[in-house]
């Protein structure tokens, strides 16, 4: 069986460290041993983080409510509890009051798995219905919670690397798009894209009318969401003005969340401010290590310090 990019990566830095890397539990745990001492990864997950904030991490609305505590800028997120799941948590007048008011406060609504991750799941309503649609769904497929949050006019969202306070990269995410030639559907146009194959990318098309033929020089954009697995390309951040407040920004939101190692995903809406959107304590970045000219070294490099931690 071919091994991982991802543990390929990092039995190579474990080589170069002089660490001892077996693979456990059909090849789910990655265990590193190096002058007695012993440490494991799962699933991007470094032994490195407190496991009570990596658990805070893993859930959006719980991540929400630690940094607005901190007043930490972050997007704003209402939790809506599966009755079938937590009916004893659940006032008598039910959960549809909240999502009423949540919706005409803002209009549209993003509803979201709480533990979603990779954008699966994720749709934008612009009605009742189609909010009401997207919890039921999410419910069916056995969702215990599922956030619901205003949708934000996004410029760019940008990821960064967090380690011990210190922030090892950023970069931005530009959302997959087409240029129509007045002759070419909009499938065969896509299909030109080469997306990734993966279940986010068949929920965006699925959304789309692959029939159409857009205009000559007319932008259709795949989706609205900027993830890298969705066919999003990152493009790293230039040292600068805006680099100095993003960063400045995930380094207050790692050390309020109280976490290690993390990514930390943060928007620039086009009114020109900044929230946090999520953190990650898995710290996944396959497909930037395989896109961008010198991304493998760069992930390399981080993945080497964070092991190094590990070790201390």
């Amino acid at each position: 069986m071919k091994e991982r990019f991802f543990h390929s990566m990092i039995r190579e830095i474990c080589l170069e460290m002089d660490i001892k890397m077996e693979n456990l539990s059909y090849n789910w745990i990655l265990q590193l041993t190096k002058d007695g001492k012993t440490r494991h990864i799962t699933n991007y997950l470094f032994d490195i983080n407190p496991q009570a904030t990596g658990t805070i991490v893993s859930d959006k609305y719980a991540t929400y409510e630690v940094l607005k505590s901190q007043n930490v800028p972050v997007i704003e997120h209402r939790m809506i509890m599966n009755p079938l799941v937590w009916g004893e948590f659940i006032p008598n007048q039910g959960i549809w009051s909240d999502i009423i008011s949540e919706f005409s406060k803002y209009g549209t609504l993003v509803v979201k798995p709480n533990n979603a991750s990779e954008g699966t799941g994720i749709k934008l309503c612009h009605s009742l219905k189609e909010t009401e649609m997207a919890i039921q769904k999410l419910f069916h497929e056995r969702a215990e919670n599922v956030s619901i949050c205003p949708y934000y006019d996004i410029q760019t969202e940008y990821r960064t690397f967090y380690l011990n306070g210190e922030i090892l990269l950023i970069y931005g995410k530009t959302k997959p798009f087409v240029i129509g030639d007045g002759q070419s559907s909009l499938l065969a146009l896509v299909k030109a894209l080469n997306l990734p194959d993966k279940p986010i990318v068949e929920d965006n098309l699925n959304n789309l009318d692959m029939a159409y033929i857009p205009k000559e020089g007319e932008k259709v954009e795949i989706t609205w969401k900027h993830n890298l697995s969705g066919g999003a390309k990152p493009i790293l951040l230039e040292k600068g003005e805006l680099y100095q407040k993003i960063e400045d920004l995930a380094k207050k939101a790692g050390k309020a969340m109280n976490m290690n190692f993390t990514t930390i995903d943060i928007i620039h809406t086009t009114d020109d401010k900044l929230y946090v959107m999520e953190m990650n304590s898995g710290v996944c970045a396959d497909i930037f290590a395989q896109t961008v000219e010198g991304g493998y070294d760069i992930i390399k490099d981080i993945y080497r310090k964070a092991i190094k931690t590990m070790f201390e």
